[in-house]
């Protein structure tokens, strides 16, 4: 099944006026991403990851895909709003490099179109960019290529082309670099939606396990790229007042892997989001209670009636506030 129920903009970012439709979002998703640790370092070490909490509204009890804690399966779902595997999954099992015919279309045994966030957006006659630190993303620019993306049906044609800027910069396995190049291009040109991906947390648990302190060193890093962000927004005129900015993991960690999915060491993860007329320091469970429920300590299967909140609700999330 899809995940059919939107996250709301009316519910998620409380208003006391109608809602406005947003010109900007920025989508960062932090690999390997684990809520107990921001914790444990505190708002002193890591104040940009508090100013969500503060100012945004948040939850540090959100969910992966029930079946697959691992990279690719779960950033296709916050492309895609689906979950893995099912009739209505994207299929996207494979963690591998992609091979170079490889896109989220012809991956499964039921080969479709696999439509994104990226498709809206575009169609609609927005600007869209994809920022990676891991090279196997070029998935996603395979899939929403020229050549691999569908014909734009919705009012104007823009093409097939659904990303019109892919960026994949990776410097000792962080993603400092690839930051520093997201803020230049969006001063030179905002771009409507934007994907981000940071890698750092995922690479130094893999080398040097998930709460050390290297781990620790890299979520510091993390906040020093999202005070990056949070400046551009609040000094580009363009961007200041009118962009949200959401934030997400694709899976936690323990020792050196994720790959336990029943694990709720690898299955928890943050999910912040911050804005205009955001509803400061609320929990989004709290005010999602008729569309979602808090799962407390459980692994929630796609059979209950209410879900927990997902990464994948990202990509809807990011429509919803850009009024697609």
């Amino acid at each position: 099944m899809k995940i059919k129920q939107l996250l709301a903009a009316a519910t998620l970012l409380v208003v006391t006026a109608p809602v406005l439709s947003l010109e900007h979002v920025i989508l960062i998703s932090v690999d390997g991403l684990r809520p107990d640790v921001i914790n444990q370092l505190g708002k002193q070490q890591l104040p940009n990851f508090f100013r969500f909490r503060e100012e945004g509204v948040w939850t540090d009890n959100a969910r992966s895909d029930f079946d697959y804690t691992r990279t690719l399966p779960n950033h296709s779902s916050m492309m895609t709003a689906r979950r893995v595997v099912g009739p209505d999954g994207h299929g996207q099992i494979s963690n591998n490099m992609p091979t170079a015919e490889m896109t989220l279309h012809n991956n499964s045994e039921k080969p479709a179109y696999i439509s994104s966030v990226f498709d809206s957006v575009h169609d609609h006659g927005l600007s869209t960019g994809l920022y990676v630190s891991k090279d196997k993303f070029v998935l996603f620019e395979q899939s929403y290529n020229k050549s691999n993306g569908a014909v734009d049906l919705i009012g104007a044609d823009n093409g097939t082309d659904k990303i019109d800027q892919y960026v994949f910069l990776s410097s000792d396995r962080t993603a400092n670099e690839l930051i520093d190049r997201f803020v230049t291009d969006m001063t030179a040109e905002a771009l409507a939606f934007s994907f981000v991906h940071i890698v750092d947390p995922d690479a130094s648990g893999h080398g040097d396990k998930w709460t050390t302190t290297g781990y620790q060193d890299a979520i510091k890093r993390v906040d020093s790229y999202l005070q990056k962000i949070f400046t551009l927004v609040n000094q580009q005129p363009e961007l200041k007042g009118n962009t949200a900015i959401v934030l997400v993991a694709d899976h936690g960690g323990t020792g050196r892997a994720h790959s336990d999915e029943a694990n709720p060491l690898n299955y928890t993860i943050p999910f912040y989001a911050w804005g205009p007329n955001a509803a400061a320091g609320a929990d989004l469970y709290v005010l999602n209670d008729s569309v979602r429920q808090n799962p407390g300590a459980s692994r929630v299967d796609y059979d209950a009636s209410l879900q927990p909140i997902r990464n994948g609700d990202a990509a809807n999330l990011a429509l919803k506030l850009l009024n697609l």
